[in-house]
């Protein structure tokens, strides 16, 4: 069984997607290739290098809030990403595209054009640091001579790139909306920026061979290290309940 797998963005809910990859590890299913936004593409990472979902959960339950919220200095935005950049080299320590195991596009935005870009050559962890600053909390990323935000700002869930493969796809949101009293400045920003990736994840729908949304983590925060666990199971469980159907989209017998 195979397929091509597109992942969304949305903060440490991205323990959903590693739930997804369990069950999928489990039902024999080969990703042929993979792309993803902010933590999608993360994930898509890990994924494409050749991890295994239990390392990819160990990753995120040993990521510390210090090591992920750093102040940046002398820069446009509130945190910096290096401390994670670090942390991605030491577990991937890939410099090309190339040397990964599995096709793998990572969505970025350009500052300067707005436009979403889906990018397979150069280095993935730049590209994924890219893909994955939140502004303004985060600072831009500069890769040569572009500059380049969170990729869910243009593209959250992006199908597109997988489109020439022969294989079917599978895409997986993990930003469900919920309601919410916006008392503060960071929760009427948070909730305007699930507004917009989530209006850019439709086109999604139309493109995937078989789309899904994680229910489970409506209620977690972007940021909660306390949830990761729970965001895990739920992707996990979610897909393994509705794997038939799933797999009849997918072109699966399923038994």
């Amino acid at each position: 069984m195979k397929i091509t797998l597109s992942l969304s963005g949305g903060g440490l809910r991205g323990a959903a997607h590693i739930g997804v990859i369990k069950f999928l590890e489990e039902q024999g299913v080969e990703v042929t290739a993979v792309a993803g936004s902010s933590a999608g593409a993360i994930v898509g990472l890990f994924l494409s290098a050749g991890l295994k979902s239990d390392e990819m959960l160990d990753f995120l339950k040993n990521l510390e809030r210090k090591e992920l919220f750093v102040w940046a200095t002398a820069s446009v935005g509130v945190f910096s990403m290096k401390r994670l950049e670090t942390k991605l080299h030491d577990i991937v320590n890939i410099q090309s595209y190339d040397a990964l195991k599995i096709p793998f596009y990572t969505c970025v935005t350009d500052i300067d054009t707005g436009e979403h870009c889906y990018i397979n050559q150069g280095n993935p962890i730049a590209y994924t640091i890219a893909s994955s600053t939140i502004t303004p909390l985060f600072e831009a990323k500069n890769i040569g001579e572009h500059w380049y935000i969170d990729g869910g700002f243009s593209d959250n869930l992006p199908v597109k790139p997988l489109k020439k493969y022969k294989e079917k796809n599978l895409a997986i949101n993990i930003n469900p909306l919920r309601g919410e009293r916006l008392n503060s400045f960071k929760s009427l920003l948070i909730r305007s920026i699930l507004i917009m990736i989530r209006s850019n994840s439709i086109s999604a729908k139309k493109l995937s061979d078989a789309y899904f949304e994680i229910k489970g983590v409506t209620n977690m925060h972007l940021f909660d290290f306390s949830e990761i666990d729970m965001a895990y199971q739920a992707g996990y469980n979610e897909i393994k309940e509705h794997w038939g159907e799933l797999s009849e989209k997918l072109g699966f017998n399923h038994v």
